[in-house]
């Protein structure tokens, strides 16, 4: 059997009733087993852009986590209508006294990074619910982690009902689009002074591959599962080199990108075949956030973009938006 269909089936079994949603809720993930006594009303989460899918679902975040951006109360623009209370902002290294005196009943911790000695002290505040057994801190898929903060919520129909939509935008996309079937990409960064690869399991690498690019090979001969992110040396630049090139970038890091030695190297780079995703771009935070209300924005965001730069013509720009 094909591994990531019986991780998928394994992920399924977990998340998806087979009878109405009821609680006592018991959910089993990484650092062992949660039980929730009763349908959360105060929802706390320790994840980066976690308050988008709960916000999604008609819920209010008591928390957010602060991670790029530089909007209110660290929600970006698809969101801002939907928060009506003024929620504490995580930033840096967790503040365990900030999250305590939100009184949650439950603290989502599936997209967060917490470590095990993390897990212990936010589950004296609350009953925590972090990424299922055999994943990675970072692995879940934008519709897993949907699905299981609607499971969470009591809301698991909801969430399965906009996870469709999305779905159906994307393979409309797709459909749209057969020009892109065979055609290979791969997602990178310069952050630290080193080059990074986003990994074949990366979450934005795999919706991007929904829309109908394929993986380049050898970012996939380097991924495993269970990392999102693989340093290279420059001098292995030519790792990236496929048919679209997705850079994440900041203002001081674009500039480091354009300066490598080895870029002008790449086809991508020669043909015009790269795309700049800054920080402050709605295509990069509506990607990176990959939420039920955020993925909307990527996708009107991205598919001009790639239209851009797959037409064959290397004098064709590639607009950032």
């Amino acid at each position: 059997m094909n591994k990531n269909i019986a991780i998928l089936g394994a992920f399924l079994a977990l998340v998806v009733p087979t009878f109405a949603q009821t609680y006592p809720l018991t959910i089993d993930h990484k650092f062992g087993t949660t039980v929730l006594e009763a349908q959360p009303e105060q929802i706390a989460t320790v994840d980066y852009a976690g308050h988008d899918n709960i916000l999604a679902l008609g819920e209010q975040p008591l928390t957010t986590r602060l991670w790029f951006g530089n909007y209110p109360n660290a929600v970006w623009p698809w969101a801002q209508d939907l928060l009506s209370v003024e929620p504490e902002v995580l930033s840096g290294q967790l503040n365990f006294e900030q999250i305590a005196k939100t009184n949650p009943d439950v603290i989502m911790a599936i997209r967060s990074g917490i470590s095990a000695e993390e897990y212990k002290k936010l589950s004296e505040i609350a009953p925590v619910v972090a990424v299922p057994p055999g994943y990675g801190d970072y692995e879940l898929q934008w519709h897993e982690q949907a699905q299981l903060a609607g499971r969470v919520l009591g809301k698991e129909d909801e969430a399965l009902a906009k996870i469709d939509e999305i779905r159906a935008k994307i393979k409309s996309v797709s459909a749209s689009h057969p020009e892109w079937d065979g055609k290979t990409f791969a997602m990178a960064t310069y952050w630290n002074g080193s080059v990074g690869v986003y990994s074949a399991y990366d979450s934005s690498v795999k919706f991007i591959e929904g829309l109908g690019l394929t993986v380049a090979p050898s970012v996939q001969n380097i991924s495993k599962k269970g990392e999102f992110y693989i340093t290279i040396s420059e001098e292995e630049l030519p790792i990236l080199d496929a048919d679209v090139l997705f850079w994440f970038t900041t203002p001081e890091s674009e500039e480091q990108i354009k300066n490598l030695p080895l870029r002008p190297t790449l086809k991508a780079a020669q043909e015009g075949r790269e795309i700049m995703m800054s920080t402050n771009s709605i295509t990069n935070g509506a990607l990176s956030h990959g939420s039920l209300i955020s993925l909307d924005a990527a996708i009107d965001a991205l598919v001009p973009q790639i239209e851009a730069a797959i037409d064959g013509d290397p004098a064709t720009i590639v607009v950032s938006k």
